[in-house]
């Protein structure tokens, strides 16, 4: 039996405490109550509804509140943990292996690019006379959208949805006001039509800028829409007054982009300046996902977004997993199975230990497993690992608070869950997350930068003293409780380049000892001291 009380601070708190002392008489017959319903094998104070026990569902959290849905311009992690649930972009990331390997989603393989010079001639890959490199995505056929609206046809097989009058508009206020919905296969062009969006001038994607100087013909785009969407703003507005809001429609189907083609129904081809060898890891991001011409249709209608967020940054489309069925973004998200989901294989292989650590008890079976994802938003810490103890939640973070009440550490220094954890059945698992945290010199400062010729190598010795003495191994082990590794460079550990042996370790501050990196003494940064200027290494 799981009994749960809920964390009260607002006049409910108080009302709690009046009741608890009007009952301070009656509690052993509220006690007795309490046993007498545990015997009968119901949970009396369950948070969620009777009829969803037994059911395949995952309760989680989510802490910022998701400002976009729309593929073209989320950028965070929390709108990730929704999005990547709906939209597939044509590669994703091995499940199980580590570092970190690409492999196809909806595309049918990975693609390996061909090389250009200016002339459009072919070059090898190592030639000095790379001018661009293209990239030909084959998509897997028979790839369906969820159930959507936007796909809705009448018997005539006419679009229901996609021309309504503003009139027709004005007593819907959810998806599920629109009682008919549909589906279509996904196709190349929808792909296109995604990466044209990103120059869209109403979009205003994060990732345009950067994308404009590899996609050939992408800037151009949005110059090209920008001076189209000015024109059919001003026209509008002329027609309908100043101070009308509405947005006309593009088409983006009727724009090129010189550098994207759609070469059959289910291949786009992409023509990047230069080779640009990270492009094939931008398409496992969301920005790169299809959005079909019809979804961007149906909710550019005039009066659907006014009041109501009918758009599509509230109300995503995709072809993956889940889709979103409950959307109060200040409260709680609900991702439901989506029933056209073309269903993907567990993964059969994976990292050493992950068999006899039951990640690959699951191996060969269909995905996905959970029915349904229920995400509450929690603002704090200490109220989310409370409501994770009462078994509001499936998973929780271990936050700094609540360290040492959840793991105890032996004298190797390695982890485990205390006693009371573990005799509440809860499991511990610990990876190392590929995240950087550094500090910088400013080389423009004339004491530790580099820029003066007479100075340059007294400062980079200061420097190298000042790493040496700035000890990560007992700021992570204060601050982080022991959760976090110093790094050796740039990249961190599960990401392709990270090493951990002796070649992949910072000899400026470490010497390798024993088979692994052991921090100069702080005498060491005292010589380089001295030997920059500083007496006695002061």
């Amino acid at each position: 039996m799981r009994v749960i009380i809920s964390d009260a601070s607002d006049d409910s708190g108080q009302a709690f405490g009046y009741t608890w002392r009007a009952m301070r008489g009656t509690l052993l017959p509220v006690i007795l109550l309490v046993c007498g319903l545990a015997g009968c094998g119901r949970a009396w104070n369950d948070p969620y509804p009777a009829e969803d026990r037994g059911r395949n569902i995952l309760y989680t959290f989510f802490i910022e509140r998701p400002k976009h849905l729309d593929p073209a311009q989320s950028y965070t992690s929390d709108e990730y943990d929704i999005i990547q649930q709906i939209y597939e972009p044509p590669f994703q990331y091995h499940y199980l292996k580590r570092p970190y390997e690409l492999i196809p989603a909806a595309a049918s393989g990975i693609p390996r690019p061909k090389f250009f010079d200016e002339g459009g001639r072919p070059v090898p890959e190592d030639s000095d006379h790379v001018a661009y490199s293209e990239y030909d995505i084959r998509i897997r056929p028979g790839i369906l959208y969820q159930p959507h609206p936007a796909f809705a046809k009448d018997d005539k097989g006419q679009p229901l949805y996609l021309s309504l009058a503003e009139s027709e508009i004005r007593s819907k206020y959810k998806l599920s006001d629109f009682p008919k919905t549909g589906t279509r296969e996904l196709t190349a062009e929808d792909y296109v039509y995604e990466i044209k969006r990103l120059a869209h001038p109403r979009v205003v994607s994060p990732i345009y800028g950067h994308m404009s100087e590899y996609i050939v013909g992408l800037k151009e785009l949005g110059e090209w829409l920008k001076r189209d969407n000015d024109a059919l703003m001003a026209e509008h507005q002329k027609r309908r007054g100043a101070s009308d809001r509405g947005y006309p429609w593009i088409d983006l189907r009727t724009y090129d982009i010189s550098g994207v083609k759609v070469v059959d129904r289910y291949t786009y081809r992409v023509r990047i300046r230069g080779k640009y060898p990270q492009f094939v890891y931008w398409l496992a991001m969301p920005f790169f996902a299809p959005v079909p011409w019809e979804a961007d249709r149906f909710y550019s209608q005039r009066g659907m977004n006014e009041g109501r967020n009918l758009t599509l940054d509230w109300y995503p489309v995709g072809t993956g997993a889940y889709m979103l069925s409950e959307n109060d973004p200040n409260s709680r998200m609900v991702l439901q199975a989506n029933p056209n989901f073309r269903g993907e294989l567990y993964p059969s292989e994976g990292e050493p230990g992950d068999s006899a650590a039951g990640l690959l008890a699951n191996a060969g079976k269909r995905v996905p497993f959970v029915e349904r994802i229920v995400m509450s938003r929690e603002k704090e810490s200490v109220p989310l690992w409370n409501k994770f103890l009462q078994g509001y939640y499936d998973s929780a973070g271990i936050g700094s608070d609540n360290f040492d009440q959840a793991v105890r550490m032996n004298v190797e220094g390695d982890s485990a869950l205390t006693p009371e954890m573990e005799a509440r059945g809860i499991r511990l698992r610990t990876s190392v997350a590929p995240s950087t945290f550094y500090m910088a010199f400013n080389f423009n400062d004339a004491i530790v930068g580099g820029k003066d010729e007479r100075t340059r190598e007294h400062n980079r010795k200061l420097r190298q003293a000042v790493s040496i003495a700035l000890d990560w191994e007992e700021y992570i082990s204060i601050f982080a409780n022991g959760r976090g590794l110093p790094g050796m460079g740039p990249l961190p550990p599960e990401i392709f380049g990270y090493r951990e042996d002796a070649q992949g370790y910072n000899p400026v501050v470490y010497d390798w000892v024993d088979g692994k990196p052991r921090r100069k003494p702080v005498e060491a940064a005292r010589k380089l001291l001295a030997e920059a200027g500083y007496p006695d290494g002061r």
